[in-house]
């Protein structure tokens, strides 16, 4: 547990597959569900957080999921940190790039230190498998979660886009090194 007791954070396992899919879809859907409307809302998360997606994704050496619970072993928080084995997208720039692909904490844990413990075990992974970068993309509206990022030592370094739908997204590129 944290000093404060009131949550962990450990490496997911082939086993947490379906809490993995479960949470996934109901965090993003707490981030992005007001702004992001049905029908296609359902489409993206069935295509995104099946389980048979997340138990691939598990099974890939280059990935980690870290997932954060509270003391009573509910899940509040997760993290999908990837190898990016091609070339990482423009402005990134690094030897061995790793990529935050998901990262996000349950509403009510916001400000109570979940997430910069969750970024420090992304950190502390990306360094124990020799990562010398860790990048990320965030959609451009969400100003919360780059002031958040910004405080852990990300930079903007560019742009890219998401599709959602039939929706062309704009979406910053941000990257941090990983020190030794």
């Amino acid at each position: 547990m944290s000093p404060a007791a009131e949550f962990d954070i450990r490496k997911a396992t082939g086993a947490d597959a379906s809490r993995l899919s479960s949470i996934g879809a109901r965090l993003f859907t707490q981030a992005y569900g007001p702004t992001h409307p049905e029908p296609e809302l359902s489409r993206y998360l069935s295509r995104c957080f099946d389980v048979g997606v997340v138990s691939e994704a598990l099974a890939d050496d280059g990935t980690t999921f870290l997932l954060a619970c509270d003391a009573a072993g509910t899940d509040i928080g997760y993290a999908w940190l990837h190898e990016t084995k091609d070339a990482p997208p423009n402005g990134v720039v690094g030897r061995r790039p790793f990529e935050i692909v998901r990262f996000y904490v349950d509403e009510p844990w916001h400000g109570r230190g979940v997430a910069q413990a969750l970024m420090a075990a992304c950190v502390a992974d990306a360094r124990a498998r020799k990562a010398d970068v860790m990048w990320l993309a965030t959609w451009q509206p969400a100003a919360r979660a780059q002031a958040f990022y910004r405080r852990l030592g990300f930079e903007i370094v560019g742009t890219t886009t998401f599709l959602f739908g039939d929706v062309l997204e704009d979406d910053f590129l941000m990257a941090r090194r990983v020190d030794s």
